[in-house]
């Protein structure tokens, strides 16, 4: 299995790589947000790192929200693009499953929004459940808590890969947003 997995939905650009039994991993700098503009340099060294192109892949993951808009629509666009170029299937995944993928029990993965409010996932036995509350609201529920923020790029990896070996594919990724932006929000859409 030749996998890699892209997360563009946060400050860092993370890029997970995994061949075979090999992983290998890229962190952009926190800072600036010039994903669209740093991305496929980015991709195109850490491929050639372990002697790769795009076309030698056989999966790609995305990390599809919630997280920065832009910063979704960057990493949605281009692992549709690759994947329609090359034919090879698509995992998504949201940043709030991702440090839960491979845990059980009833959790709580928390990403903060800002102004004490988060985006929330909220996992048990196979089942989820995305919303957006105050901090008020995410203290009184009664569960283990993890933040999104934690989440590693192994974690990354892992998640893409379980989604693959359970067959979990999309012919097309799409943003995943739990709120309109800021832009719909101040024109009432």
């Amino acid at each position: 299995m030749i996998l890699l997995a892209i997360d563009t939905t946060a400050e860092s650009i993370i890029l997970a790589l995994k061949k075979d039994d090999k992983e290998d991993f890229f962190v952009s700098e926190k800072g600036a947000k010039k994903h669209n503009s740093v991305l496929l340099r980015h991709i195109d060294a850490l491929l050639a790192k372990n002697g790769l192109t795009i076309r030698d892949l056989d999966y790609f993951g995305v990390v599809v929200g919630p997280g920065s808009f832009t910063g979704i629509r960057v990493g949605v666009a281009t692992v549709n693009a690759f994947a329609f170029a090359t034919g090879k299937k698509i995992v998504e995944a949201t940043s709030l499953e991702i440090p839960y993928c491979g845990k059980e029990g009833k959790t709580m993965v928390t990403l903060d929004c800002k102004h004490a409010n988060f985006y929330c996932g909220i996992f048990e036995e196979g089942k989820s459940e995305y919303l957006a509350l105050t901090e008020e609201e995410v203290a009184s529920y009664d569960c283990l808590k993890i933040r999104a923020e934690e989440a590693t790029p192994s974690d990354l990896l892992r998640c893409c890969v379980e989604k693959v070996k359970k067959g979990e594919f999309c012919t097309q990724a799409k943003p995943f947003y739990l709120k309109k932006s800021s832009a719909e929000r101040e024109k009432g859409l």
